[in-house]
């Protein structure tokens, strides 16, 4: 009886020796962050629409406006697989001109010619989450930040041209997906969101400069949202 118990008792050892070891191996040690650097571009969309108060042609002309293109510059570092911290740069514009827009003011017609360019720089901090997938080839990311952001827009109406130019506070967020197709190498695409609201600006018309402050009711939104295709390198 004794025997048969000791020999038990060594068989319980024996498998929860192997047990063990089963389990130590089928817990790879997780590998940390690292520096991701990258370049992204896409087009872009204002979120604002012109105001019902403009006539149908100028307002058709300013919707048009609304759509433009981006590039930038970001990185980010991740302390592990998860979380990390990094900054983001971009640059917006769009840009159009119309010759003889016809306006009607109740029985005389007017032919005016009209343009505007318009570039949105913006550079934000930024914290970052991040799962990865597929034994980390997919990883899905996102992040959130303030921004800064700095405007100007060069128009031109009936011959008369002029320039107003300000900075303003913002705030940037943003959720993508990248695939590592090589060995530190990644496609992906973002989405990305900046709010803000232009509360004062400067107007040059070549000979002067004048500051002008909004009302909260006239407040500009440039609020805008990106779409980006990027490439991104790690350095581990």
């Amino acid at each position: 009886m004794k025997k048969n118990g000791f020999i038990f008792f060594l068989l319980s050892f024996a498998f929860c020796t192997v047990t063990a070891q089963q389990q130590t191996f089928s817990y790879p040690v997780a590998k940390q962050g690292g520096l991701n650097v990258g370049a992204y571009a896409g087009p872009s969309l204002l979120i604002e629409t012109a105001p019902d108060s403009l006539a149908p042609e100028i307002q058709n002309f300013y919707n048009q406006l609304r759509s433009g293109w981006h590039y930038g510059f970001g990185n980010e570092y991740f302390f592990n697989k998860y979380v990390g911290i990094g900054a983001r740069y971009s640059r917006f514009n769009t840009k159009k001109e119309a010759d003889s827009i016809v306006l009607q003011i109740f029985s005389q017609k007017y032919y005016i010619d009209i343009s505007s360019n318009m570039s949105i720089h913006s550079l934000s901090p930024m914290v970052y989450g991040r799962y990865p997938f597929f034994h980390n080839k997919l990883s899905a990311t996102g992040g959130i930040g303030p921004a800064w952001l700095f405007f100007r827009n060069i128009g031109k109406a009936v011959g008369e041209e002029s320039m107003i130019k300000g900075s303003l506070p913002g705030l940037s967020t943003s959720l993508g997906i990248s695939y590592q197709i090589i060995p530190n190498l990644s496609l992906g695409f973002q989405g990305n969101y900046i709010r803000a609201f232009l509360k004062e600006f400067t107007q040059d018309n070549g000979n002067s400069e004048e500051v002008v402050e909004l009302e909260e009711k006239d407040y500009q939104n440039i609020s805008r949202i990106d779409f980006s295709f990027g490439i991104y390198y790690t350095f581990k």
